[in-house]
């Protein structure tokens, strides 16, 4: 599988990291969802894509807490069909080390005002519920009510 730009290719997928293709960081006022993917797949015949996505996202604490998980929708630009899928990573919401029992719990009132912010970086094909086949998708990652901009992938079949 090739994609171009080369580089996604270095990208662990699954990770919660910055990586070498991850999207600058806006500045601090901002809020949402930024995304960058490569522009062309190339895959051999009968070979399931890997459509590397990566991403930044600052979000209000709040609309995290209530909104949905963090998810990847595709369009195929011929036909207009949309398919989507819900980002879940075992372990990856989970504290690396619990709170102790005693740790007091903040109050939504104490969180308003408060933005969380985070890299990730995801294989869009391993969420959606169908094998993307060659062609032309536009793609979009939604989390906490905000949309990420859009994206045109192309998979090409060899």
């Amino acid at each position: 599988m090739d994609f171009i730009p080369d580089q996604f290719r270095e990208v662990a997928l699954g990770t919660f990291a910055q990586a070498v293709c991850s999207p600058a960081a806006p500045s601090s006022d901002w809020s949402g969802v930024r995304i960058t993917a490569p522009q062309r797949i190339t895959i051999a015949a009968g070979e399931r894509p890997v459509v590397p996505i990566c991403g930044y996202f600052l979000v209000p604490v709040l609309a995290a807490m209530d909104g949905p998980p963090l998810g990847v929708q595709v369009r195929h630009v011929a036909t207009k069909v949309i398919v989507r899928g819900t980002v879940m990573e075992e372990g990856g919401n989970e504290p690396e080390e619990p709170p102790p029992p005693d740790a007091p719990t903040a109050s939504r009132e104490s969180l308003a005002g408060v933005s969380t912010g985070g890299y990730f970086n995801i294989d869009a094909q391993r969420y959606l519920p169908k094998l993307l086949a060659p062609g032309v998708y536009d793609v979009v990652v939604t989390y906490a009510g905000s949309n990420s901009n859009v994206l045109r992938v192309e998979i090409e079949g060899i």
